[in-house]
């Protein structure tokens, strides 16, 4: 069974692996969930120096019917220049808990599709999908913005691990 890794799972309980020049597969965790494999299908340079990667998720269900998907990811290595910008909290402090960078991914997928219409349809949640986001990922602040989410995200987790007391 095939599953989508959540980015805090992929980030926490598993390796990313290259199988060959364009397919990540993600090693699982010891009860096997989260595998999957992912052909990278598009690259796009951002205008505040990101990277937006594109990767086909896609895979045939029955017969002619396809489950048609996409990830998109940015990749946002925490340097101490932009981990400076958080003010609030100390550059070892972010780096301890979140690592060397942070994922931002999103998935766009539809199911039972046919098998003629998969590979256009792929063009077009990656059209949607750049057309929609394309501003909002190349705004200056989006680095930013989404690491300090991460970073609240993490601090909101261990304070509700510390009282969690079912073993």
């Amino acid at each position: 069974m095939w599953r989508v890794c959540s980015r805090r799972q992929m980030n926490s309980t598993n390796a990313v692996t290259r199988v060959s020049e364009n397919i990540l597969e993600l090693q699982t965790t010891k009860n096997g969930e989260c595998k999957m494999e992912q052909s990278l299908i598009k690259t796009m340079e951002l205008s505040n120096g990101l990277k937006l990667d594109f990767y086909d998720i896609s895979r045939k269900l029955a017969g002619d019917r396809w489950y048609v998907g996409m990830i998109a990811r940015i990749d946002i290595p925490l340097t101490d220049l932009l981990l400076t910008k958080l003010s609030n909290y100390s550059v070892k402090e972010i780096r301890n808990a979140l690592g060397e960078a942070v994922s931002f991914q999103q998935k766009r997928e539809r199911h039972y599709i046919d098998e003629g219409e998969k590979d256009a349809l792929l063009h077009d949640l990656m059209d949607s999908f750049i057309k929609s986001t394309l501003n909002y990922f190349s705004h200056p602040d989006f680095p930013d913005k989404y690491v300090l989410k991460e970073f609240q995200a993490y601090l909101k987790e261990q304070a509700w691990r510390q009282y969690d007391h079912r073993g």
